[in-house]
């Protein structure tokens, strides 16, 4: 996959950019290396600087009618057991910011 293809920078104004990386079936992501290529379109990611956003979702079970119990305590376990966001994208821990949401079921 091409520079061009991989990696789309857009001047959104303000100095504010929106960058949309794109890997394909086969990629292992790797969100950092990525950023290197933004060089190659004008605009310098200082990575040491770089800040990364998460959403987590925590599902809780709860007494309530809906699903059976058993299942909801299964969807739970493996929510938890889901491998990390985090690793996936090969982003470095010291730079992560996760913000989280209880979800009942």
């Amino acid at each position: 996959m091409g520079v061009e293809e991989r990696i789309q920078v857009e001047a959104l104004g303000n100095g504010l950019w929106r960058v949309a990386l794109n890997f394909g079936f086969m990629d292992t992501p790797d969100v950092p290396n990525a950023l290197k290529l933004c060089e190659e379109q004008c605009l310098a990611i200082p990575l040491f600087e770089t800040s990364y956003f998460l959403s987590r979702e925590t599902i809780v079970p709860t007494a309530r009618m809906g699903m059976a119990k058993l299942r909801e305590k299964l969807l739970a376990a493996m929510s938890r057991n889901a491998g990390s966001v985090v690793d996936y994208f090969g982003l470095p821990d010291n730079a992560v910011l996760e913000l989280g949401t209880r979800v009942q079921i």
